[in-house]
Parts: C-alpha cells; sequence; structure tokens
C-alpha cells in the first residue's frame, strides 16, 4: 500500500514504504486454491465462509489455515465481534480497522 494522501498514511505518521514493504511470512499461508489435501475437508467450507463475509480468504486466515479449529475459532470470535456490526454500525467496524492499523504500526508488523 502506497503511503500517500489516498491512503492517508503521510511520513509524518511515522510510517515509511519499508514498515508497509509485504515480506514472506515465516510460515507459508495457505491459499484458498491450494488447500493441502490432509486439510482440505476441514478447512475449505471455513474458507468459503470467510469469502462469503468479507470477500475473499484474509491472510490471516490463510496463516492460520495449517490449524483450521483456530480459524473456526477466529470465525466464531469475529462473527461476535464485527460482522454482526458490519451493516448494522459500519463507524464501529471503522473503528476497530483503525485500532487494528494502528497496533500494527506501533509493533512495526506488517503482516
Amino acid at each position: 500500500m502506497p503511503i500517500n494522501e489516498a491512503t492517508g498514511l503521510s511520513g509524518d505518521m511515522g510510517v515509511t514504504e519499508e514498515m508497509m514493504a509485504c515480506p514472506l511470512p515465516r510460515v507459508p499461508l495457505i491459499d484458498p486454491e491450494n488447500i493441502p489435501e490432509h486439510l482440505a475437508e476441514e478447512l475449505a467450507p471455513l474458507y468459503e465462509r470467510g469469502v462469503k463475509r468479507w470477500g475473499k480468504v484474509s491472510r490471516f486466515l490463510r496463516l492460520l489455515g495449517w490449524a483450521p479449529g483456530f480459524v473456526e475459532g477466529w470465525q466464531i470470535m469475529d462473527g461476535k465481534l464485527r460482522v454482526q456490526h458490519r451493516d448494522s454500525d459500519p463507524e464501529y467496524l471503522h473503528m476497530a480497522q483503525l485500532v487494528i492499523i494502528k497496533t500494527a504500526i506501533l509493533t512495526e508488523c506488517n503482516n
């Protein structure tokens, strides 16, 4: 993501292009198109749920994919925290996203 006026990320926020670079994660992500055979039966429906909710499978879920129970647990929690507010209270969702972004910036976490 570029740092410019369109993204709202400016240099005075302490964000650099290097911080926003997306290096390869230490744990390989499981893409929806390449689910390992031994995980496919359990993981494919969870990925489908992610696509229905958000339009894609997030990098976070692709990381958790190695343990489908974690994906399912996250989706239950996510349903209670964000999904129910997505349509009824968009401001809540925007605030939650800002908290995630601010935490990532402070911890220099870009994955």
